[in-house]
């Protein structure tokens, strides 16, 4: 028994990565701590220390860990489009139901090795799709941004519905408190219907259908003049 008893509470003879990234994540990001998460695996804080030194590392490295087991979509032989709105939006409900990660990409915490790695992957299917690597890092860049935005408000809103002020209803009481008179095109939108409707994801569906119609654009568009030196290339 008491053999038993001290293997519980000494250092596991082995900690992954993967495990301390694990238990910041079931502790919750914003109350991990090297020592929490140390008392969590049932390890000494100095072992911990073996693999992580702050609480920075730490959450850099959680946050590494959840996004780097978003799944990528199977490359089917659907359009570049349609791969990037598959991938776009696992990431976007990955970030939605784990919030604090939303808080350590904001803050730059994330492992450029495993963002390294995730791009390896992404690239091979955009540049099998006739990008250059340059463009393909240009698309990527877009769709992160987009989602995380979209990640952002749809957390913001479901915060603010859950403490009991929907943002339309807020907008409703305030052009009761300030009169329709003073914001008549507020006033206007809330008595059309309900705003809290539209669907955040929708703003990165509109970033890649103007990605597309930015390639089609480029793909009809003349090349360029050589004759004389009058002509440039536009990029």
């Amino acid at each position: 028994m008491a053999e038993s008893r001290a293997k519980k509470l000494g250092r596991p003879a082995r900690v992954t990565p993967a495990q301390i990234a694990e238990a910041a994540l079931d502790i919750g990001l914003d109350r991990a701590t090297v020592r929490n998460v140390a008392d969590h695996l049932g390890m000494s804080v100095p072992g911990l220390y073996h693999h992580v030194r702050t609480r920075e590392e730490l959450l850099a490295m959680a946050a590494a860990h959840s996004l780097g087991e978003v799944p990528l979509p199977e490359d089917d032989g659907q359009s570049w489009d349609e791969w990037l709105l598959e991938y776009g939006r696992f990431v976007y409900d990955a970030l939605v139901a784990q919030p604090e990660v939303v808080g350590q990409i904001l803050a730059g915490t994330y492992s450029t090795i495993r963002m390294a790695q995730q791009m390896e992957r992404i690239f091979e299917v955009l540049t099998s799709r006739g990008f250059t690597v340059a463009e393909a890092d240009v698309a990527y860049q877009r769709l992160v941004t987009a989602v995380n935005g979209a990640s952002v408000a749809a957390i913001s809103r479901r915060a603010t519905s859950d403490a009991g002020h929907p943002l339309f209803e807020d907008l409703n009481r305030a052009v009761q408190a300030l009169g329709p008179d003073t914001v008549p095109l507020v006033a206007e939108l809330v008595a059309d219907g309900d705003a809290d409707g539209i669907d955040p994801f929708d703003a990165v569906r509109l970033v890649v259908h103007a990605m597309v119609a930015a390639r089609a654009h480029r793909a009809d568009r003349p090349a360029p003049s050589h004759n004389g030196g009058g002509a440039g290339s536009a990029p």
